[in-house]
């Protein structure tokens, strides 16, 4: 089982199966699905670098605000509209890319956010929308668009 599947497993037992989970749990749980999803984007793009000696370093380049731009650029048909695409590729691709970005959100949330009372169901939504772009991801990482769209995560945009 790979690191991000790991994260993911992690993710779901924090939060449990049933109401009862602590805050802290909850928390965890949201936080952990968020970096589940990052680090299989970042394992994805690592693995086509041919050097397997320098894939952490290259781990280590991204960030998450370029990785959030990029992913806000990608979900958005008007900004990127992927023109003659599958469009069930695309639309797999975007919401991926959504995703990452409601999940980044909720990260911070959960992460910093003391006033906020994670409910159960809602933490549970979380990691099902984790597991959701899991999914996705595995039935398009092989495309052009999904392969173009983890190169352009470590790059920072321009303008």
């Amino acid at each position: 089982m790979s690191y991000p599947d790991e994260l993911l497993r992690l993710a779901a037992e924090l939060v449990g199966t049933t109401a009862g989970a602590t805050q802290a749990e909850l928390r965890r749980g949201v936080s952990t699905a968020y970096y589940a999803l990052f680090h299989l984007l970042v394992a994805e793009a690592t693995l086509n670098w041919s050097r397997d000696s320098s894939r952490g370093a290259l781990g280590r380049m991204f960030e998450h605000r370029v990785m959030r731009a990029v992913s806000e650029r990608a979900a958005a048909p008007k900004a990127t509209p992927f023109p003659g695409e599958d469009p069930t590729v695309v639309a797999k691709l975007r919401a991926v890319a959504e995703e990452f970005v409601r999940l980044q959100d909720s990260r911070h949330i959960a992460d910093y956010d003391n006033g906020r009372v994670w409910d159960w169901s809602e933490a549970l939504l979380e990691v099902y929308g984790a597991e959701d772009a899991f999914k996705y991801w595995k039935e398009i990482r092989h495309t052009d668009i999904a392969q173009e769209y983890l190169v352009s995560l470590l790059i920072r945009p321009r303008g």
